[in-house]
């Protein structure tokens, strides 16, 4: 077997439903063909493939897992899920700029909605609901729609909400520049902080607060401004995350005092 890791990487990709039915319960070869349903000749391969990488050891006729197979299995079973959440997020991931830093960890377990054709809104709809359950958002902006005006204005009506924004200097000389939107409604509420980013902001990244659990999520605009999806989670890694990230780029950006014309 190779120091390096290289034959034991070769074997759990070819062998990894074998060994994960044996970190469940020991077996017997004759067990494992008719859990798995295979050939007896695919269990004989399996097994002495394993056998080799020290991931089985025989007790007998019945074939148990090493501690190198557990913790081999376990790191095979955690790249696996981070590059199917890479994967499904990848649609999206594409329209971000190549200098964008995303955590895999904020794409675990991460729900992944695209707007559609036929329901361009669907994508931004999943966002906003959450919205109206928060008692805080806070976010970047690069970019900002006449939609996002209308939605944040409408929720702040409610006392129990805070939204704190940092934006990119275009996003705040762009504000009154909607044709009937409630910008100045908007723009006059203490319960909305404004900062300016002194640097690009790489991503609509946002986090709501809610008595229900937390979100962050990332809006993700094509390459015409639309929203193309959302990729929104709950888990704790991800949040922390998340948070980091804007407690960051809040740090370097400066509060605007936007008054109402």
């Amino acid at each position: 077997m190779a120091d390096d890791g290289t034959d034991l990487r070769s074997v759990l990709a070819k062998r990894e439903d074998i060994l994960a039915s044996l970190a469940e319960s020991p077996a017997r070869k004759p067990e494992l063909v008719d859990e798995l349903s295979v050939s007896r000749s695919t269990v004989d391969r399996a097994i002495g493939e394993l056998t080799d990488v020290d991931c089985v050891v025989a007790d007998g006729s019945t074939y148990s897992v090493t501690k190198t197979g557990r913790l081999a299995l376990a790191e095979r079973t955690e790249y696996v899920a981070g590059t199917d959440a890479i994967g499904r997020a990848s649609g999206l991931l594409k329209h971000l700029p190549a200098t964008a830093e995303i955590s895999p960890a904020f794409l675990k377990g991460a729900s992944v909605t695209r707007s559609e054709p036929h329901a361009p809104d669907r994508a931004a709809a999943a966002s906003a609901s959450l919205l109206t359950e928060a008692t805080k958002m806070k976010g970047l902006a690069p970019t900002v729609l006449k939609s996002d005006v209308f939605t944040v204005d409408g929720e702040l009506e409610r006392d129990e909400l805070t939204v704190e924004i940092v934006a990119e200097r275009g996003v705040i000389d762009s504000l009154r520049s909607f044709p009937a939107a409630p910008t100045e409604s908007l723009l006059g509420r203490e319960s909305l902080s404004l900062y300016e980013s002194e640097t690009n902001l790489p991503y609509a990244l946002w986090i709501m607060e809610a008595p229900a659990g937390d979100h962050a999520g990332i809006t993700v605009h094509d390459s015409g401004g639309s929203v193309a999806g959302v990729i929104m989670t709950q888990s704790e890694p991800a949040l922390r995350w998340a948070n980091e990230q804007y407690r960051e780029y809040k740090r370097k950006a400066s509060c605007v005092a936007v008054a109402p014309e």
